[in-house]
């Protein structure tokens, strides 16, 4: 038994499973382990997730709410290709929400943040030494997704974790392409967590956006 079936069996209501369900075909599409223009085949994921095309379509929705994938009547539904008019308007939302982060309902629970992010300054240490895309895509994405648990507002989350979806995949494209770009966004990488981690470990918010918005800006077109 995989872990996906796994957390869907021990999901507690609907609503977990869908979140499951939700997160893991974000970080697919994210990770472009799911590829722009790729058709997604209802069947084949309602299989998978073990559930009715109801449950499955509601979190389709939500993913095309947020620009990941567009449906087609009659065709199918696609992960959707990069949309170069409206990715530097989207990279300006994801930077002032990166800055609500740390201003609205920050928790009390600092010590863990700056666990995780020691944690994740660790793995992105043995990134650096041994570049590579899918390293860099997951361990990307996991720092944002601790980044946007600072805040405890849970539509203040949700909406920074919808604009990081809408930006990400412009990097990936390029790392994929350029072996030495992809060691560099490694480093920065690295560098970046590794900040973050020091302003947690001294309480200081204002510094983690400063580093948050730093490096978001340095990726944005």
């Amino acid at each position: 038994m995989n872990k996906l079936v796994k957390a869907l069996e021990a999901a507690e209501g609907v609503q977990d499973r869908l979140s499951i369900m939700y997160d893991t075909l974000r970080h697919r599409i994210c990770t472009l382990h799911y590829p722009p223009g790729m058709r997604l085949s209802e069947t084949d994921l309602a299989k998978e997730f073990a559930c009715s095309r109801t449950p499955l379509r509601r979190v389709l929705a939500w993913l095309e709410r947020e620009e990941l994938i567009t449906s087609r009547q009659g065709v199918g539904t696609f992960v959707t290709t990069l949309n170069a008019a409206s990715l530097a308007q989207n990279f300006v939302v994801r930077a002032t929400l990166e800055r609500a982060i740390v201003e609205i309902d920050p928790t009390t629970e600092l010590d863990a943040a700056s666990l995780r992010f020691e944690a994740l300054s660790e793995r992105c240490a043995e990134l650096k030494e041994k570049p590579n895309v899918v390293g860099f895509a997951q361990l990307d994405m996991e720092a944002f997704d601790a980044f946007v648990e600072i805040t405890e507002n849970a539509a203040l989350r949700d909406s920074g974790k919808s604009y990081y979806g809408r930006t990400t995949r412009h990097q990936l494209h390029s790392l994929a392409k350029d072996t030495e770009w992809c060691s560099t966004a490694c480093e920065n990488l690295d560098a970046h967590v590794t900040n973050i981690h020091s302003a947690l470990a001294v309480q200081n918010l204002e510094a983690a956006a400063h580093y948050q918005i730093a490096y978001t800006r340095m990726l944005a077109p």
